[in-house]
């Protein structure tokens, strides 16, 4: 009898190490599904921060490309209007140079004159060249010609004044052109280097987003599938293989969990369900709550429900009136979608919907959802 009962003893306590082993395991299962959950949660924000800053700097590149194109424009327009002032001052610098020509000539006639009239008036004086005519009307003849040379003298000087005033005048035209229409340039120039450094940095963010947003997407998925296993692991641990019926029939027949919801294309198996600012989340088969956890960083709650051999997570819930161990049946309230933000940066209101098959897997929950 004493052997019997010694025997006993020894397997109740093995039975409570056993327990109480199983009990820890599962505690330990709990906590890192508590810390992939949270994490997942902040990859979620730190996607939707990236994607924010992607579109608003992908906004920038656009508007630094239309621009420059402009600019790039009105450089052409400016090139072509110096094409055809080049143009111009090649036919002012030919008319230049034949009015540089006359006036040449000009002062060469008009030094000829002033040679002739100076000997003239060497050799002999007017009184002498006018009394020397035969009759009156040779005299008059002789004044009407003195006047005339005098009349063609002044008339040559201003022609000289008249052309250097018009070659004074062409140069200032065509200088002050010049020097306007290279300032024009020079400054859309600058403004074009300005733009186009200014895009290069900005692709070179957009680059840098990009990649970012590659490598948390990755540690996201890694932590998912690691959530999965987890998940599975729980299944296991807690031995609930025909809690809450049969699911798996149920395919495409499962109620909206939220009230009114709707679903959102996402490209995840994982799906996100918007609805309005308190709209109630609703089991979405009959199952046994098997966590409900507070996540402080999003300030949200998640709830894990076991349907026999599947599971479903509800996550960014604003508030949660279920509790660990608790029956749920299906279309029972369990809590209200939490607040969040889109792409854009908008506020919205949606529940991160998950179903989980036997092996751990992730389901498609659209497929799932009627």
């Amino acid at each position: 009898m004493r052997k019997f009962v010694t025997i006993l003893l020894t397997l109740l306590v093995a039975a409570s190490v056993a327990i109480a082993s199983v009990k820890a395991q599962n505690r330990t299962i709990q906590n890192s599904i508590d810390r992939l959950t949270s994490q997942i949660a902040e990859f979620e924000q730190q996607i939707k921060s990236i994607r924010k800053d992607k579109k608003s700097t992908q906004a920038e590149v656009n508007k630094l490309s239309r621009l420059i194109g402009k600019r790039r424009k009105l450089v052409g327009e400016v090139n072509s209007q110096m094409i055809a002032l080049n143009s111009n001052i090649s036919t002012l610098t030919r008319q230049i140079d034949r009015l540089t020509a006359e006036r040449e000539q000009l002062q060469a006639q008009y030094a000829d004159m002033v040679r002739v009239a100076y000997r003239n008036y060497r050799q002999q004086n007017f009184t002498t060249y006018l009394f020397s005519a035969d009759d009156f009307n040779s005299a008059t003849r002789r004044i009407a010609a003195i006047r005339l040379v005098n009349d063609a003298r002044q008339r040559k000087v201003h022609e000289i004044d008249s052309l250097t005033i018009q070659l004074d005048s062409a140069r200032k035209v065509l200088d002050a052109e010049k020097v306007t229409l290279q300032d024009t340039r020079n400054r859309h120039n600058s403004e074009l280097k300005k733009l186009s450094a200014n895009e290069r940095d900005y692709k070179k963010r957009l680059s840098t987003l990009s990649s970012r947003e590659k490598k948390v997407l990755k540690a996201q998925q890694e932590q998912r599938r690691e959530l999965e296993r987890l998940v599975n692991s729980t299944r296991k641990s807690k031995g609930e293989a025909k809690i809450g019926g049969n699911i798996k029939d149920n395919r495409g027949r499962l109620p909206m969990p939220v009230v009114g919801g709707r679903l959102k294309p996402n490209g995840s198996d994982i799906a996100e369900i918007t609805g309005a600012q308190g709209a109630q989340v609703k089991s979405v088969f009959n199952g046994e709550v098997m966590r409900v956890t507070y996540n402080r960083n999003t300030k949200s709650y998640i709830v894990l429900i076991g349907h026999g051999q599947y599971f479903t997570t509800y996550s960014n819930m604003a508030t949660a009136t279920v509790k660990e161990g608790q029956k749920v049946t299906v279309g029972q309230a369990i809590g209200s979608i939490g607040r969040a933000v889109d792409a854009s940066g908008r506020t919205e209101y949606k529940l991160v919907f998950g179903l989980f098959a036997p092996n751990g897997d992730t389901l498609d929950a659209d497929q799932w959802l009627k």
